[in-house]
């Protein structure tokens, strides 16, 4: 039997996720911890079950089950990393994360933390890199706050000088 991720008290379903199967990881200094899988997993299969504490307050690696309840999952799905084009869903019913593309030996699991949270423990600028980056990563019902306003601000700042400088760059001869 391989080493579950979560603690002995938690390990209460044989589907729960194993070191054998995913990796624990820094991802690098901004973003801390993410799991990365260490075996293919086609698109639209099960990746794997999770569990945690439930509890009506909103922690750092805390995802909402209902209005008023999160589970608290600091070993496993809760380190699951941000990005604007995730490639995978957690069905918070079945506490469960589906492959929403193919995802390679080494790929870091990622979701999109606005589906599943009507208010995010915090805040923060993205650096996902997706096209479809929104930049700036709130819950599903919280409108921006004020220091996402000024960060986003600053973008389309820098994007009009460089658009700026770059239609006077055009114009001399």
């Amino acid at each position: 039997m391989h080493e579950r991720i979560y603690p002995p008290e938690l390990a209460v379903d044989d589907r729960l996720p194993t070191h054998a199967q995913f990796a624990v990881m820094a991802v690098n200094g901004k973003v801390g911890l993410g799991v990365k899988a260490k075996h293919r997993i086609p698109r639209g299969t099960l990746v794997a079950r999770f569990t945690g504490q439930l509890s009506n307050k909103i922690f750092q690696h805390s995802l909402q089950v209902s209005a008023d309840t999160h589970l608290h999952d600091p070993w496993f799905v809760g380190l699951l990393t941000h990005s604007c084009s995730p490639n995978c869903v957690l069905d918070m019913q079945r506490l469960e994360i589906c492959a929403l593309n193919d995802i390679a030996v080494g790929d870091l699991l990622t979701i999109d933390y606005a589906v599943t949270e009507d208010v995010l423990h915090r805040q923060f600028a993205c650096g996902c890199g997706s096209p479809a980056c929104r930049k700036w990563i709130t819950g599903r019902r919280e409108p921006v706050n004020e220091m996402g306003q000024a960060y986003l601000q600053g973008l389309a700042a820098r994007k009009v000088k460089r658009i700026a400088t770059r239609q006077q760059r055009r114009a001399l001869p």
